[in-house]
C-alpha cells in the first residue's frame, strides 16, 4: 500500500553525527491520508523522536509494516524526505505547526493528502535547547 508505517525522531542533547538532521520538536501525530479523488482513505500516526540527537521520522498506518523517511531535510516547519513503498519510492513533505501536521506523499502519479492533530509530545525544542510546553488543547 502507499502509505506504511514511519517512526520520526528528534535529538538535541550533544553533538549531532554527520549528516543527521537536529529535531527541533517531537511527538505523535494523528492522521488522515486521503487520495487526490477523496475515495480512498487511511488513517495512522506519524512519529517524531529524538534518537542520539537525530531526527527519524516513521509513518504508521493500519495496513502495512514500517516505513522510515530517509534523507530528511527540515527547512522552519517544513520536512522533506523519502519513504519506500511496498510499489517504490515517494517523496514526503510534512509541514508542522504546534498541534497539527498536513503535508503529501507522491509516487509517480499516485499521491495522498496528509492531516492530522498532535496526540502527545506537546514539548518544542530550540535550537538553543530550551524547552518550551505548549498548551493543551
Amino acid at each position: 500500500m502507499l502509505l506504511t508505517t514511519s517512526l520520526f525522531a528528534l535529538s538535541l542533547f550533544g553533538t549531532p553525527p554527520s549528516g543527521c538532521t537536529v529535531p527541533t520538536q517531537t511527538g505523535i501525530f494523528r492522521i488522515t491520508a486521503l487520495t487526490k479523488d477523496s475515495t480512498t482513505a487511511k488513517i495512522g500516526m506519524v512519529l517524531l523522536e529524538n534518537v542520539e540527537n537525530c531526527l527519524e521520522v516513521s509513518i504508521v498506518t493500519d495496513d502495512a509494516g514500517p516505513a522510515v523517511i530517509d534523507n530528511l531535510e527540515l527547512n522552519g516547519d517544513v520536512l522533506t524526505g523519502n519513504v519506500r513503498l511496498e510499489s517504490g519510492p515517494a517523496k514526503v513533505t510534512l509541514r508542522f505547526a504546534p498541534n497539527v501536521i498536513s503535508g503529501t506523499i507522491g509516487e509517480g502519479k499516485r499521491a495522498w493528502s496528509l492531516s492530522g492533530r498532535r496526540t502527545s509530545g506537546g514539548d518544542t525544542k530550540v535550537a538553543a535547547g530550551d524547552v518550551v510546553k505548549q498548551p493543551d488543547k
